[in-house]
């Protein structure tokens, strides 16, 4: 969390990025918004199920949490729901011709779990990073697990980080 806040403040100080979403396990969204607050003095929304009901009632059905928020805090578990992600892919829509990715900065804690298994098919929080990965300019994903052996599942994440130069074998 630390060395992900250190490198998002040297960005936004250069003027690098502005739209962030940090992806965690729900039961570190807290921990990762008060990090943040705490030691960088970074302010970030959570989106989640409440927050979005809150943000309809307040501006509207078409209230969009991924349109209104710059930098979000979500769960992975929250984003890979059909509706949500409907949500987030409508949200990143730009119209043709514009130069920039709707989305600057990814990052993805835990992000050992949305490895591609060894074997057969995706995984739904797979697809889903697979889905969302394209929208965002830099991505850093983060994991204390270590990698499992499996060629299938570095590339995999490899591929997300940079599909130019990895491609899974």
């Amino acid at each position: 969390t630390i060395e992900a806040g250190l490198i998002l403040s040297e960005l936004l100080l250069r003027r690098r990025i502005r739209r962030v979403l940090i992806l965690s396990p729900a039961s570190l969204r807290s921990q990762w918004q008060q990090e943040m607050q705490d030691k960088f003095s970074l302010s970030f929304d959570t989106v989640n199920r409440d927050e979005t009901h809150a943000l309809r009632k307040n501006l509207g059905l078409d209230a969009n949490p991924w349109r209104t928020f710059p930098r979000i805090i979500t769960s992975y578990y929250y984003l890979k729901q059909p509706d949500v992600i409907e949500s987030f892919l409508s949200a990143c829509r730009v119209p043709e011709g514009t130069p920039h990715l709707p989305w600057d900065l990814l990052i993805v804690d835990e992000a050992h779990n949305l490895a591609p298994a060894p074997f057969g098919e995706y995984s739904e929080l797979t697809r889903m990073l697979r889905t969302l990965a394209p929208y965002f300019e830099h991505k850093l994903f983060l994991s204390a697990t270590p990698h499992n052996g499996w060629t299938r599942s570095f590339t995999g994440l490899l591929e997300m980080l940079d599909p130019d130069r990895f491609t899974q074998t």
